[in-house]
């Protein structure tokens, strides 16, 4: 009866680890593709538009795109290539292993640093203080996303130096070589930078922008690419609950859960659904231009800059063409 009842949670395990594999596969491909897509296409509207130039909001979003790129392409593409082909480089090479880690956590670092800095900047537009709302400028997003950069990228350092490819039983691990490093960078930056600092900062100037904008006057007032930036704001607000509110709980449930004796299948069981929630948490990188084409005026300027780069590119086709025909007539 043992040896049966050891048979059936072994081929549980199994099925389990299967159907979360594959569920956890699909839905990083179209994280990936959708979101490397939908960046590029954000790139586009804010180069051909340019409102990020003058506007602080704006300039948020667009320097989050490329951040959110870097966190698709170094992030993402490289867990399913670990995940569901079995390819992890950080276990043939040191330098990819003690770089990907700290160059994604950057990335993703500064982008919840500048949606917590767009939903600030939105509140402040948004205020029915004339004063206020001047002291949202572009000057202040330039040094604010500076110093941003520059802080993230010192807090990692110390992942070059304890990040290390190590030889255990034969066995190649990419590991944080120094304990209590390890355990800082799961309580604060891992829970509290990622999930529950942003989430906060988020709902409460969220709640805010939508009070300050429920008053018919301050609407009134405000440019049409003020509400236009407000609203991307806070749909992008949305996503981030969303995709980042699995990712705290299952978060906290771990710390929670740490010195707790669990049994072989309640082990498989966790791995399982933390392994998917990790997958999940790279939707708000991939969801921004979803969330911004829920705009209409946005959805007017990707049709107008689409048709612009489109035109420009059958114009360097042709014209090269039209020269070279014209020169042997």
């Amino acid at each position: 009866m043992s040896s049966n009842n050891n048979t059936n949670i072994t081929l549980a395990i199994l099925q389990l680890q299967t159907a979360f594999r594959y569920s956890s596969l699909i839905l990083g491909f179209i994280l990936l593709i959708g979101g490397v897509l939908g960046n590029i296409l954000n790139i586009i509207v804010f180069v051909k538009v340019g409102n990020y130039k003058n506007n602080a909001c704006s300039l948020y979003m667009f320097v989050r795109t490329f951040l959110d790129l870097n966190v698709l392409l170094a992030g993402l593409a490289t867990r399913i290539l670990a995940t569901g082909f079995q390819t992890d480089f950080t276990l043939v090479n040191r330098a990819w292993c003690k770089t990907r880690i700290s160059f994604t956590e950057i990335n993703s670092e500064s982008t919840y640093t500048l949606i917590c800095l767009q939903a600030i900047d939105a509140c402040i537009c948004s205020s029915p203080s004339v004063a206020v709302r001047q002291k949202s400028n572009i000057r202040t997003a330039r040094y604010l996303i500076i110093a941003t950069l520059c802080f993230w990228s010192i807090h990692e350092i110390p992942y070059f130096i304890f990040q290390d490819l190590v030889i255990a039983g034969g066995t190649p691990m990419c590991i944080t070589t120094n304990t209590i490093f390890a355990q800082y960078h799961t309580y604060f930056a891992g829970l509290c930078v990622v999930a529950i600092i942003p989430i906060t900062v988020i709902c409460i100037f969220g709640v805010l922008t939508v009070r300050h904008m429920k008053t018919i006057s301050v609407t009134r007032s405000l440019s049409s690419l003020t509400r236009q930036t407000i609203s991307m704001a806070l749909f992008q607000i949305l996503a981030v609950l969303v995709f980042n509110g699995p990712n705290a709980a299952s978060l906290i449930y771990q710390v929670i859960t740490t010195n707790l004796v669990k049994d072989t299948y309640r082990r498989a069981v966790e791995q399982s659904i933390t392994s998917f929630i990790a997958t999940y948490s790279y939707g708000p990188f991939a969801s921004s231009f979803y969330c911004y084409c829920l705009s209409k005026r946005f959805r007017n300027q990707l049709v107008v800059s689409v048709k612009e780069v489109v035109g420009s590119i059958h114009t360097n086709q042709v014209v090269p063409s039209t020269q070279r025909t014209g020169t042997r007539t």
